[in-house]
């Protein structure tokens, strides 16, 4: 036909697109439907084509297909031609081999490290290009469960898989996880196969591991004789490396600071800092959405379902509604059904002391003096905890710390695709190479050059290009400072904040707005419809297309009718401007409160006015000065607070606007500060706050933004 409709289960709403003429519809992996778009190649014409590919649900995507000629391979001693083509799938390689009937016998994506042969091809598998250096998977494995005893006699559960007919002492590669072991097996398999003995453990309390399950606490401990047992094994050669991503990336850096003599090097993918910049807290903010919705995964074990409706089901859940209530404290009982002590816990403790000194590792990674290797995404939720490791591992003598950082998100893979943004194919990065060539240098003695190659690689979106440098900051970039100011005011998007290279004396001194925690400024990139509109369009058949303007719209319609919410737009760029690396913003205000918020947001904006969201920070300003020791504000006094933007890299185009906005909250991202110097997660009780952001030239509000040079 030509319209699809979707029902999404958990909004009992229909949706309804248009296809496009000569569709093809598509399934990840589904072979038969991939032929069908290879039976409409134009074999006469060649080169690249392009072919419409209804993705389920509701998503057109243009698929790109190159005939690369034939190739002749022996199959079980016979010789046999085979036709080759190069698909790029939202911006992911894939080879495909096919008979001379577009029968597809191979299906092989190379960054994603995923292939699908058809039985009896098996040996189409070895035409992968790759590093002759490269540990090469020619061994079979077999896999033991131990219960490793830890210090004080509680066992932890973990899957080790050993090569078969490895000679010698083999090196040790650890995944620690709070996920389930099991959902990891592949990538203990893939180092198995490879020379490696690979170990997959569940952290203390979780699914087979004994033992009292709280978040941070007892990682380092746990992390440190883990690797201990695993190194003195009689068929260990003593070095054992780390890798995993998320809380895999953070127990790795628990355990390296605690020092443990067989750790050997680490690789922490997307890792977050310590819990007080950005989950639970970020910056003395409470992370109120990230800190729930991370919880419910741990608590209902969602990641023990293989479909992902588990999660999906957690994601959806209305938390504008949810999160409503006050004291914040009380919200896991209807968060989780019931009291949740470490959820408590992390709530009493609203200062950067006592119990969070057990999980804070950042100010003793200076003393770290193994490899590392850093991996992040401008795009990742955790990314302002490779910002952060990176510069405390700078300060130490340690000459090989290595960071990656594409357009990607909170993963350990990478992709040229972004949602609706396609960036050159030179983004899909093959990380997965890198990762087994440092294990190879670093734990096998190969000397494959690895350390010879740039340390620092950082993606420039819309440029499209990795920058290179031994070092970050980048040296080729300079810190420029970019000014607010507003002639008749800055309240909503459809006031006149400009942001401008050079002061402007000439404008207003100052804006003010009010701040009401009864009524907090909503997050307008967190989408979501009202009761009214739900009750109005209950019955519709929605339009695809009409939902994405909707949820692109809802930016707007929360910044042209907020007074809370400070805009600033630089005017149409008259040529492009890069940034790569970390960013920050110097705001200086006064409150009428004793204790109050400040965000802010940087985004891109093209000449149509769409935004595309890059980061944000936060700060509470109690903690202006140390996360440690809290100071009130003096209500009315100017104020410097410096705000942490995290880090990007992208290029503004001629004709785009570089975009900030300014206000006291974010909700339901972040939980209410309640403006009367009390405990904003265990308190009721608020005032309204009168906000002032000064642009004079005593106190010129700026951003400051990372510029490569010309």
């Amino acid at each position: 036909g030509d319209k699809a409709d979707y029902t999404n289960l958990n909004e009992g709403q229909v949706y309804s697109t248009q296809l496009t003429a000569g569709h093809i519809l598509y399934d990840s992996f589904g072979m038969p439907f991939d032929s069908i778009m290879l039976k409409q190649y134009d074999m006469q014409k060649k080169g690249k084509q392009s072919f419409p590919r209804y993705l389920v649900p509701l998503r057109i995507v243009d698929f790109k297909v190159e005939y690369m000629g034939t190739d002749i391979r022996k199959i079980k001693e016979k010789d046999i031609t085979f036709m080759r083509f190069d698909m790029d799938i939202a911006g992911v390689a894939v080879q495909v081999w096919t008979d001379n009937n577009y029968k597809i016998d191979m299906f092989n994506s190379p960054t994603q490290y995923a292939a699908f042969v058809r039985d009896g091809y098996e040996e189409l598998l070895s035409v992968r290009s790759e590093d002759p250096l490269m540990s090469k998977p020619k061994y079979e494995f077999e896999k033991k469960t131990e219960m490793i005893s830890m210090r004080d006699g509680v066992k932890l559960s973990t899957d080790i898989y050993f090569p078969r007919n490895a000679e010698g002492k083999l090196p040790v590669v650890l995944m620690r996880t709070p996920y389930k072991k099991e959902m990891m097996e592949l990538k203990g398999e893939y180092y198995a196969r490879r020379g490696y003995v690979a170990a997959i453990q569940d952290c203390r309390g979780r699914f087979a591991s004994e033992g009292k399950w709280e978040p941070f606490i007892n990682e380092p401990q746990d992390g440190y004789d883990s690797i201990e047992w695993l190194g003195t094994q009689e068929w260990s050669n003593g070095k054992v490396g780390m890798i995993g991503a998320s809380y895999g990336g953070w127990v790795q850096l628990w355990a390296a600071v605690e020092k443990p003599p067989h750790l050997t090097t680490i690789i922490p993918n997307v890792a977050p800092p310590d819990p007080f910049y950005n989950i639970p807290y970020e910056y003395g903010s409470f992370y109120l959405f990230g800190a729930a919705w991370w919880a419910q995964i741990l608590e209902t074990e969602a990641t023990n379902e293989i479909s992902g409706s588990a999660i999906q089901n957690i994601t959806n859940r209305k938390y504008e509604q949810i999160l409503k209530k006050l004291p914040v404290i009380d919200l896991d009982k209807d968060i989780f059904g019931k009291t949740n002590e470490y959820w408590r816990k992390w709530i009493q403790n609203n200062v950067n002391t006592g119990y969070w000194n057990k999980s804070n590792f950042m100010s003793r990674l200076k003393d770290l003096d193994i490899p590392v290797f850093l991996q992040s995404g401008w795009f990742d939720g955790d990314g302002i905890g490779t910002k952060l490791n990176y510069m405390e591992l700078k300060k130490s003598k340690n000459k090989n710390i290595k960071l990656i950082i594409g357009p990607w998100g909170h993963a350990d893979t990478s992709s040229a695709t972004l949602g609706e943004i396609k960036f050159d194919s030179n983004a899909a990065m093959d990380l997965q190479s890198l990762y087994l060539r440092w294990f190879d240098y670093w734990l096998k003695g190969i000397d494959n050059k690895i350390t010879e190659e740039p340390l620092v690689q950082v993606y420039t979106m819309f440029s499209n290009k990795w920058e290179a440098a031994s070092t970050y900051p980048l040296p080729q970039t300079e810190p420029i400072k970019y000014y607010l100011s507003a002639k008749k005011g800055a309240n909503t998007s459809k006031g006149d904040g400009t942001i401008t290279v050079t002061p402007n004396e000439k404008g207003k001194p100052f804006d003010r707005y009010i701040y009401d925690p009864g009524d907090p400024t909503p997050c307008p990139f967190y989408y979501y419809q009202s009761e009214e509109e739900k009750k109005k369009e209950s019955e519709a058949v929605r339009d695809i297309e009409e939902l994405k303007k909707e949820r692109e719209g809802f930016h707007n319609r929360i910044t042209d009718t907020r007074n809370d919410i400070l805009v600033f737009k630089t005017e149409p760029l008259k040529e492009a401007v890069t940034v790569a690396g970390p960013m920050s913003a110097v705001i200086y205000a006064s409150s009428s409160a004793k204790d109050t918020d400040w965000f802010v947001s940087i985004m891109d904006e093209d000449e149509k006015g769409e935004l595309l969201q890059l980061n944000r920070g936060t700060l509470r300003a109690r903690f202006r000065n140390s996360t440690q020791t809290p100071e009130m504000l003096e209500p009315g006094k100017i104020y410097a607070f410096t705000i942490d933007l995290w880090q990007t890299g992208m290029t503004f185009q001629e004709g785009h606007r570089i975009r900030i906005e300014i206000s006291s909250a974010l909700f339901p991202l972040f939980s209410r500060n309640l403006n009367t110097g009390g405990h904003n997660e265990m308190d009721t009780d608020y005032v309204k706050a009168t906000q002032t952001i000064y642009y004079s030239k005593e106190y010129p509000s700026h951003i400051i933004l990372p510029v490569l040079k010309k």
